[in-house]
């Protein structure tokens, strides 16, 4: 740790910090209230304030190798000394300080992050948009079915096949897992009902899919995914159409997640999804440090 720092860390009392974070931390999830946040918050662990000699000028969440959604405290603002502390703080709490993790870092934040050493792996964001009846016909060569576990094996297949080279690649263990936990958590009727995969109708090979989940009890986008051949024919729009118009007698929005650089942005957008702020997770390597 830096000498004579002025800076220092206090665990926070889970009361006072929900009010602060439901108040201070931008809603760039698109949260329904503050009182859902600060409900929300009320269970959170892990959290402290930093001071500033005897001033509370800041909260963060921090655990193990990593800290999260920060927060400042008017009228004060982060500063590079700010994350040099916090850097240094958990480095000290590590036998071997291998690597440090930064999630949900606001866009505002990272260039002092990234003065610290710490390197950005990716940015993405929450967009919402209202349910509501929409009219999105499906081509007479496909059908859409009802997802079910025994097509897990396929799902699978078709995201390795559909990320392959993008910003979301990833291995076919990974995507056994996000698939796995889908059908182990998610088997309401309405989210089922407002799923979907598109399999052709000679073949019954599948095209594409759509799997949506509940968040913070909201309908969210978990997974959504066309194979490259049908990319260019509006299936992304159906699936999404499809999800938007069932689930509209039931709530009134749904939300999903995107990383930036994925295409897929541009459709979300065309289908009238509203952006949030971007939110970043950077990482610090212990060969970076230097003593």
């Amino acid at each position: 740790m830096r000498p004579n720092t002025p800076y220092r860390l206090i665990q926070a009392d889970p009361s006072t910090y929900a009010a602060y974070f439901a108040t201070y931390r931008k809603n760039v999830w698109f949260r329904p209230s503050w009182s859902d946040i600060h409900s929300m918050m009320l269970e959170a662990t892990d959290c402290y304030w930093i001071y500033r000699a005897e001033h509370r000028i800041a909260g963060i969440s921090l655990v193990d190798d990593e800290l999260g959604s920060l927060f400042m405290i008017p009228p004060h603002t982060l500063t590079k000394e700010i994350v040099e502390f916090l850097k240094d703080h958990m480095i000290r709490k590590k036998s071997v300080p291998d690597q440090l993790h930064a999630y949900n870092v606001m866009p505002e934040h990272i260039s002092l992050f990234e003065h610290a050493e710490f390197n950005k792996l990716s940015t993405r964001k929450c967009m919402i948009r209202p349910t509501e009846p929409l009219e999105n016909p499906l081509t007479s060569k496909l059908k859409r079915i009802r997802p079910e576990r025994v097509h897990m094996p396929k799902l699978a297949e078709m995201m390795i096949e559909a990320y392959r080279g993008g910003v979301e690649e990833q291995s076919m263990d990974h995507c056994h897992n996000d698939l796995t936990y889908y059908f182990d958590h998610y088997e309401q009727d309405e989210l089922r009902a407002a799923s979907s995969i598109l399999v052709e109708q000679d073949t019954e090979r599948m095209v594409g899919f759509c799997l949506v989940t509940l968040w913070e009890k909201l309908p969210l986008i978990y997974d959504i995914a066309v194979t490259p051949a049908y990319r260019s024919e509006g299936l992304g729009g159906y699936l999404l159409h499809h999800a938007i118009t069932t689930l509209a007698p039931l709530y009134p929005v749904i939300r999903l997640f995107v990383t930036q650089g994925n295409p897929a942005e541009h459709l979300y957008t065309k289908v009238g999804f509203l952006s949030g702020e971007e939110l970043s997770h950077l990482v610090w390597f212990g060969t970076n440090h230097r003593s």
